[in-house]
């Protein structure tokens, strides 16, 4: 070990190239290895989780209250059911004098037997089956210094606090601040009506071990037949969903609870594997090289005795240990890095926590192993394979070609040159998104939305009126990027398709200020624009406007008042957007919503006032905002994902540029060193400084030149799929790929001039002297 510290002190710049390399590819791995165990072990948290079913409704899980109850009495495969309920938004909450917010759930006593990982710190688990009893979180009562026996109110109504539970982290359900029972007065909505309210409650069966899940299918889908017979097969209701407990974690089904992003982890996954196989290429690529540099070292031990198993075991010895340093600083730089990854994930409730528990540290060990070994056997095998005799002839080093740093240099290159392209694309698209066309006005715009009772906010609206850079304020249910309800309704074809209905009155109209294609002229109230889309999928036309069939569903709508153009529905831009209207109807009529708000600009100073006027307002009127927001913002927020996977990709495309752009720097230095005599010796023919740059330069040109070949059109193929998920997206966008060429050349180029230009300006003199 002794001989191989001094080699590596000797070679200063490889080892620092090798270990650079290395320290930050297993400082990612750690970190994507841990995010990865640490979703997956959410799947399989539960010991039953493979007896575990639960139902939904097409593209969604959730069903009617009484739905569990049918399967109980006529399915004897049932052993155990349990209803979810989430209130998907804070609650107004009264706690003595004062008012609080709280994030509610609803569920039943089975519900901590069937998910027995969540502990009942104090108060006993059938004291939330009484209606007007509630559970508390650990966190909750903490903060707001509550204790066992005291009662808290919602909704004018008194709860008994039976119950403090451990707060709901790093699992499937979202952390939650109370718990009621399901057939609570705060949950009458649900049970009240237990055969309606299609998605009001998430149900949870467990069936009998090994019961087929074709025989759970034929026997759910004859019971919905039986307590659904006007909906089932039609519709919303056109499938019945069936997902098994460890798959609902990652499924892409509409769900309340929390959800994995297997596509962020699949690519995170992949970009890590990619980045570590860059960094071990360096290794084995620079070890290789510098094989030649231990050549009488090897020599002499082969000449004192040691065979060649000896040789390569030494070898691969060294690399293990030289990983294990390697490592030890990566897991370092993991651990100060998780924050920031942390930042950039799309489900922040699971964070990346790096730990160093025994099971954790048995996977570390299983790592330095099998990356020292893999990073170590071939340059092994290399310097095994010679026989004293060929070192001393000076054959070893005449031997010593370049065909595997070919290889691994334009591996490198390829990675490079794809992760600019898609760096590129996603920077494009995602700067389109946000400038998208939204055919309504959106400028200065602020959406504010109160869970409270509606006349009740009249003074408030009349001061926010009244704030000086408030020019007009009113009322709507949802605003572009922000969706209120859908309602199903018939086509002229006789087809089911699904509205978003927009209801808002003259004011909020007026604000918004959609751009109108046709207008027939109609009373301002009692008509109904449509989006384009939603008019020619209705089968509408300037000579046919009947909507009788629509007016059944809504009831209130009386005529077609004209045509707008779309608007976006989807603030993320990703998916397919709904069919659209827009009902202009007096503010008495409508029941929810908020305040549309324009204002003279989006400021800091802007957005202050219209707080503080809604918690001055609050002081006397229990509500909690539901939305609110300058428009704009909101659509930001909603390509937050998409800027998260962007700059992950970034990142990753760094990481890949620095490390490639070390192996060139590391690999020219070396063949300058190796070609400096055949440079003196053309020197002396005649050749000049300018022909030997380009001899040298010209060889990792080529082979950057074929990293793009192929690097290219598998960045083409991947922004294809990439861009098929966006409605507005990018198009014409070959230049993109023209430019993350012309970057992966200069930087190739770069790396490599320095050491060949140096190489090539030497005095043919002073380099045969040393002959």
């Amino acid at each position: 070990m002794k001989s191989y510290l001094k080699f590596l002190s000797r070679n200063k710049l490889y080892t620092a190239i090798e270990a650079v390399g290395l320290i930050v590819s297993l400082a990612f791995v750690i970190l994507i290895g841990s995010y990865a165990w640490q979703q997956y072990a959410v799947t399989i948290e539960n010991q039953s989780r493979k007896q575990i079913y639960t139902f939904g409704i097409s593209n969604g899980i959730g069903l009617t209250y009484g739905f569990t109850d049918a399967l109980a009495e006529r399915m004897p495969e049932v052993e155990k059911t349990v209803r979810y309920s989430s209130n998907q938004g804070n609650v107004p909450i009264e706690l003595g004098d004062r008012y609080t917010e709280a994030y509610t759930i609803a569920v039943e006593s089975d519900f901590f037997r069937m998910f027995s990982y969540y502990k009942i710190l104090e108060g006993t688990l059938e004291s939330i089956d009484a209606a007007t009893n509630v559970f508390v979180s650990e966190s909750f009562a903490r903060k707001n210094d509550i204790h066992l026996g005291e009662t808290l109110r919602v909704d004018e109504q008194d709860y008994n606090i039976t119950g403090i539970v451990a707060d709901f982290k790093n699992t499937i359900f979202p952390y939650t601040d109370l718990i009621f029972n399901q057939r609570s007065p705060f949950n009458e909505t649900a049970w009240g009506t237990p055969f309606d309210h299609y998605g009001a409650v998430i149900p949870f069966v467990q069936f009998a071990e090994e019961t087929n899940v074709n025989v759970i299918r034929q026997k759910t889908e004859a019971i919905c037949k039986e307590i659904y017979p006007n909906v089932f097969g039609e519709s919303f209701f056109e499938n019945l969903e069936i997902i098994r407990l460890d798959d609902l974690f990652f499924s892409e089904l509409n769900t309340q609870l929390e959800k994995g992003d297997k596509n962020t982890l699949r690519l995170l996954c992949l970009a890590g594997l990619l980045l570590l196989l860059s960094a071990i290429f360096n290794y084995i690529n620079l070890t290789s090289a510098l094989t030649g540099k231990r050549a009488k070292e090897m020599a002499t031990r082969r000449l004192l005795g040691e065979d060649r198993m000896a040789i390569i075991f030494k070898q691969i010895t060294e690399s293990v240990a030289f990983t294990a340093i390697c490592f030890a600083i990566s897991l370092l730089l993991a651990y100060a890095l998780a924050p920031f990854f942390n930042q950039l994930l799309n489900d922040p409730d699971i964070p990346i926590n790096v730990q160093l528990r025994p099971s954790y540290l048995a996977i570390y060990v299983l790592l330095v192993l099998g990356t020292g070994v893999n990073a170590g056997l071939f340059p092994a095998l290399l310097a095994g394979r010679y026989n004293p005799i060929d070192v001393v002839r000076g054959n070893f080093r005449r031997q010593t070609k370049m065909t595997f740093s070919k290889v691994f240099i334009t591996f490198q290159n390829i990675l490079a040159v794809f992760l600019i392209a898609m760096a590129l694309i996603m920077e494009a698209q995602y700067k389109l998104s946000l400038n998208r066309p939204m055919h309504a006005n959106t400028n200065g715009i602020y959406y504010l939305m109160i869970r409270s009772d509606i006349q009740s906010q009249e003074p408030l609206r009349n001061a926010l009126e009244a704030l000086p850079d408030v020019q007009h304020v009113g009322f709507s249910q949802g605003v572009p990027g922000l969706v209120p309800g859908g309602q199903y309704s018939t086509t002229t074809n006789g087809d089911e398709i699904l509205y978003r209905t927009f209801r808002m009155d003259s004011t909020a109209f007026k604000i918004l200020n959609f751009e109108v294609i046709k207008d027939y002229h109609t009373p301002l109230y009692g008509g109904v624009w449509f989006g384009e889309r939603s008019f020619a999928a209705t089968g509408l036309s300037d000579d046919y406007l009947d909507i009788s069939d629509l007016k059944k569903r809504t009831g209130n709508i009386e005529q077609v008042a004209g045509v707008i153009a779309d608007f976006p529905l989807n603030n993320t831009n990703v998916g397919k957007e709904d069919y659209l209207y827009v009902h202009v109807l007096p503010r008495e009529k409508m029941f929810f919503g908020g305040w549309v708000i324009q204002t003279t600009g989006e400021t800091k100073e802007v957005k202050k006032a219209i707080i503080d006027t809604y918690e001055k307002w609050c002081k006397d009127n229990p509500g909690v905002v539901m939305q609110s927001g300058f428009i704009k913002d909101y659509f930001k927020d909603g390509m937050k994902p998409a800027l998260n996977n962007m700059r992950l990709l970034e990142v990753f495309m760094l990481l890949a540029i620095l490390i490639s752009l070390l192996g060139l720097l590391a690999m020219s230095t070396y063949y300058a060193d190796e070609r400096s005599k055949d440079i003196a010796v053309r020197k002396v023919f005649g050749s000049t400084m300018d022909s030997e740059l380009w001899h040298s330069v010209r060889e990792y040109m080529i082979l950057v030149g074929m990293a793009c070949i192929i690097g290219i059109p598998m960045a083409v193929w991947a922004a294809q799929q990439y861009l098929e998920n966006y409605i507005y997206r990018l198009e014409n966008y070959g230049w993109i790929f023209i430019v993350a060429i012309v970057i992966s050349v200069a930087i190739a180029f770069g790396s490599v001039l320095w050491q060949t230009l140096k190489a090539a300006r030497t005095n043919p003199a002073t380099e045969l002297k040393k002959e």
